[in-house]
């Protein structure tokens, strides 16, 4: 079990999780009856999907020659080689990674089908998000490696227009304005995940034609724009406040921002700081998505 939940990298589960229960809890305190089972299955199909694009990506990347790149550079102290651990490592073979891809995406699958009894566009939520998590790294299109940008706008839509206004018509039945804006600032916050995730090994990234917004712009550039990510994100929360998509004391989750531009503001280069950059933001995305969580349901319970 442990190998398992290292070689899908479950600890990214959260990234996941927050979007299917803000979109779910946003429709009901909109006024619909709270769907468990319904819950239950969009649930866990986003997780398996998600689990199943992480193997994909380490598949490819091995394959790509990426994460071996990052492995020769780490004895510099340049780099830090972050995927298919196991696989490089000989505990699970290439074949073994496959198989848990095709694995977890069959589950997520069986889901989105089952979903489809109740609410019949569930299963196109479910198949844009395989094409984006395959096609990610996956050729003809390999998003990630044609990069410039476009990996990032894969995982805006991936882990925060999908899940969210998914979770959010799997409980009505219907998509709304307030369910768009909504997934707005939880996606852009998954999407700094990502984006600070490649100053860990861009110049690997680098060495086998990676175009990721590092490469192409270079560090200090793209620190400037990581600074912007993060200013367009608390944005987007005061927006949603101001517009009632969120309660207006959701404005709070705007201030997460704070520590991590600070940590931005530290990482000039030296691995361990961006390390620390990539905590931050972790941290500040989860307690960004529990400010608006617990604001919807201090909301939603206010109305009764």
């Amino acid at each position: 079990m442990k190998l398992l939940l290292q070689a899908t990298r479950a600890r990214t589960l959260p990234v996941m999780i927050a979007p299917v229960l803000i979109g779910s809890v946003l429709a009901w305190e909109q006024g619909t009856p709270f769907q468990w089972g319904l819950f239950a299955l969009a649930l866990l199909g986003s997780l398996s999907a998600h689990l199943g694009a992480n193997v994909v990506n380490d598949v490819f990347d091995f394959a790509e020659g990426t994460d071996q790149a990052a492995q020769q550079l780490v004895p510099e102290g340049t780099t830090v080689a972050t995927g298919s651990q196991a696989l490089m490592s000989g505990k699970l073979s290439y074949r073994a990674y496959r198989g848990m891809a095709a694995a977890l995406f069959a589950l997520a699958l069986l889901c989105g089908i089952l979903l489809t009894i109740f609410r019949p566009w569930a299963i196109a939520f479910g198949v844009a998000g395989f094409l984006l998590a395959f096609f990610y790294v996956a050729p003809p299109l390999r998003l990630a490696y044609v990069g410039r940008g476009l990996g990032e706008v894969d995982i805006l839509i991936s882990f925060g227009l999908l899940p969210l206004v998914g979770s959010f018509y799997v409980q009505t039945g219907t998509v709304t304005l307030t369910a768009l804006l909504a997934s707005l600032p939880i996606g852009l916050y998954t999407m700094a995940v990502l984006y600070f995730h490649h100053f860990l090994h861009w110049r690997a990234d680098a060495v086998v034609g990676k175009i990721t917004p590092v490469v192409a712009l270079g560090e200090r550039r793209a620190r400037v724009v990581g600074a912007v990510i993060l200013t367009l994100i608390a944005a987007t929360f005061l927006f949603d406040a101001i517009l009632n998509v969120f309660p207006w004391y959701s404005f709070i989750a705007a201030f997460t921002v704070i520590p991590v531009l600070n940590a931005l503001r530290h990482a000039t280069g030296d691995l361990k700081q961006y390390l620390k950059l990539m905590a931050t933001n972790m941290n500040g995305n989860l307690q960004a998505a529990l400010v608006i969580l617990l604001a919807l349901l201090v909301r939603g319970f206010a109305h009764f």
